[in-house]
């Protein structure tokens, strides 16, 4: 019995080390613990809200909080049980005050609670030369891994700044039009040296979200806000929209020094798009729904290359001058994109994001 509860002590101390380690200092990893608690908080709290009738933005606004204080928990409450049941067998030998009476199992989760929080109540305190030394590294695995959550936090935070920070950009930036859009009205407006150094601006945003997203997949999309323009989707969507304009752009002599800056962001929004299906939708590649199956993406995207061909005709006139046709990078982009935002999309919950969208292919030509 008393080997039992040693050996079941050290694998509960052993696993909350490992995967703290692994989703706190490791860039591209994320704990089986911390993954599996991410992801039944948020199917508990997406189901929360399809069951209501209207849903609402509020009930995924708490599951970040709350996935936050769920996955802290997951490493705490195991680790004071293993500590628990490491000093359990030796209870009897230790210290207590005069009139403490019979020691029980609760006595050790009080000692092991204590200690790692660097209590230390003094009413049970250790004796041999061993004993003290467990003492001491246990309060000191105590103090680093507080010290870990506090500093994690902080970079929770950090990184749900870069987010909304990027969120709110493109919101202002494509405020009464879109990706598409913007980039027409750009080049008509501006040249093509402000839509090159606005490609490269999203780029740039592009690989923030693209880190943060890899480091903390705690927050990066399921920590939901209350306001519907720190969304992240529909910034991607727009910048999808933008990217793939600003590609067909450069096939034509008026803006082919668009062509590297266009290429560039094409290449950060198809790297975000694939670390984003790799931490929450299951699969290196953004998987294929139902509804986009049987050859219906080709469709898809010869459908939104004519949108956006006419679009760019009626902002641009005769300097855009690209058949309708598009194949290459373009295409890739095009094609990517429908098949992750129907992902992203299905895995979301319906009637929370910015553009509640239901069809592969949006208004305006969009994705």
């Amino acid at each position: 019995m008393t080997w039992i509860a040693v050996v079941t002590g050290g694998v509960l101390i052993a696993a909350v080390v490992v995967d703290v380690w692994l989703t706190i200092l490791h860039p591209d990893a994320e704990g089986p613990v911390a993954g599996a608690v991410r992801r039944l908080v948020w199917q508990v709290s997406a189901l929360a809200a399809r069951w209501r009738r209207q849903p609402r933005r509020t009930l995924l606004v708490w599951a970040g909080p709350l996935l936050v204080t769920v996955t802290f928990l997951a490493w705490i409450v195991p680790l004071v049980l293993g500590v628990a049941l490491l000093v359990w067998p030796f209870l009897d030998g230790f210290n207590r005050v005069a009139g403490y009476g019979p020691i029980g199992f609760e006595d050790a989760v009080y000692f092991a609670a204590g200690t790692l929080t660097v209590l230390g109540y003094g009413d049970i305190t250790p004796d041999t030369p061993a004993q003290k030394i467990l003492a001491v590294c246990v309060g000191a695995l105590g103090f680093a891994l507080f010290a870990a959550l506090a500093t994690y936090l902080i970079e929770l935070i950090t990184g749900l700044t870069v987010r909304n920070g990027f969120a709110l950009a493109v919101h202002d930036q494509v405020h009464g039009t879109d990706g598409a859009g913007l980039i027409a009205r750009s080049l008509a407006t501006e040249g093509v040296d402000a839509a090159r150094q606005r490609c490269a601006q999203w780029a740039q945003s592009l690989r923030a979200v693209d880190d943060t997203v890899r480091r903390y997949p705690l927050v990066a999309l399921t920590y939901r806000p209350s306001r519907p323009d720190y969304d992240i989707e529909p910034a991607l969507e727009h910048v999808a929209e933008a990217t793939v304009a600003a590609l067909l752009a450069a096939g034509c002599a008026p803006w082919r020094g668009l062509g590297p800056r266009a290429e560039e962001l094409a290449y950060a929004l198809l790297r975000a798009q694939d670390t984003i299906a790799r931490r929450y939708l299951g699969d290196r590649s953004p998987p294929e729904p139902p509804s986009v199956g049987g050859g219906r993406s080709e469709h898809d995207v010869d459908r939104v290359v004519a949108q956006l061909h006419r679009r760019l005709v009626a902002e641009l006139g005769d300097r855009f001058d690209r058949p309708v046709a598009v194949d290459g990078l373009a295409r890739d982009v095009l094609l990517r994109s429908i098949l992750f935002f129907s992902g992203l999309r299905s895995w979301a919950v319906p009637g929370v994001s910015l553009r509640a969208v239901t069809h592969p292919v949006g208004r305006h030509g969009s994705m």
